[in-house]
């Protein structure tokens, strides 16, 4: 933890900037007096404003930007809570209310992310045209659909918030063959892992839509209690900026 004094009103301005929320937090920092935050910082990184409200004796704690994620304004940020001074309830409330309205933000924001690569490497490159090794471009877009489909698929096979068919298990299976997580396709660890028949890149350029779209729609049918699970597996590994003309893509679902 860390905390921050506003010896001028003005300054409350450099925390406004910084927040990813809506709400208590952000109403109170535009028409109010604060004077000092404290910033909680957690272990994976996620950071959270805490100011607190004399008048009532509540606690208003929000978001900070997430950090090596460019910020999608097609997400809904996490919306600010306010709290009492009991810390047990408090923390509860963070836990249950906020920090699962932040994993889900985070979650739906990888994903337009992931689909904004595939969008523009469907457009910028035909078939045939992919080189061997392929274009710098094209293999940082592919890179970070590979970093972070494996929490993806190791999420969907853990989660109980969406019943999948027979095809998309079996799809799930044939993506996890070839982007999962070592040992995830199986519990035996001493597994032999399945080796994928189709290169890497050009499974993600035939079918990472579909990995995607799986994803969305598990996180969108999921219960709150279960959504949390799904997208803290998917956490740990943020997708870093993209060539700009990635970020500029039009084509979002």
């Amino acid at each position: 933890m860390r905390v921050e004094n506003y010896a001028l009103q003005v300054w409350q301005g450099d925390l406004v900037a910084c927040l990813w929320t809506t709400g208590p937090l952000l109403h109170t920092l535009e028409k109010y007096r604060v004077p000092v935050a404290a910033i909680l910082r957690s272990e994976n990184g996620i950071e959270l404003a805490v100011v607190h409200t004399p008048r009532h004796d509540q606690y208003h704690i929000g978001a900070l930007f997430p950090k090596d994620i460019y910020l999608d304004e097609a997400v809904t940020p996490p919306s600010s809570i306010t709290v009492q001074p009991a810390a047990v309830p408090a923390a509860r409330k963070v836990s249950s209310t906020l920090m699962a309205d932040y994993h889900r933000a985070f979650f739906q924001m990888q994903l337009n992310h992931l689909g904004d690569d595939l969008a523009w490497a469907h457009e910028a490159y035909e078939p045939g045209t992919v080189l061997d090794p392929p274009q710098r471009d094209l293999a940082d877009a592919f890179a970070r659909f590979a970093a972070v489909a494996p929490h993806i698929i190791a999420a969907l096979h853990t989660s109980d918030a969406h019943p999948f068919n027979t095809h998309e298990k079996a799809f799930l299976e044939h993506m996890d063959a070839a982007f999962g997580q070592s040992g995830s396709a199986s519990e035996d660890p001493g597994a032999t892992r399945k080796v994928p028949s189709v290169d890497p890149l050009a499974l993600w350029l035939t079918e990472g839509d579909g990995l995607i779209e799986l994803a969305r729609t598990a996180s969108r049918t999921a219960p709150a209690q279960t959504a949390l699970s799904l997208v803290r597996a998917a956490e740990p590994r943020a997708v870093p900026s993209p060539p700009v003309q990635v970020a500029a893509s039009p084509n979002r679902r």
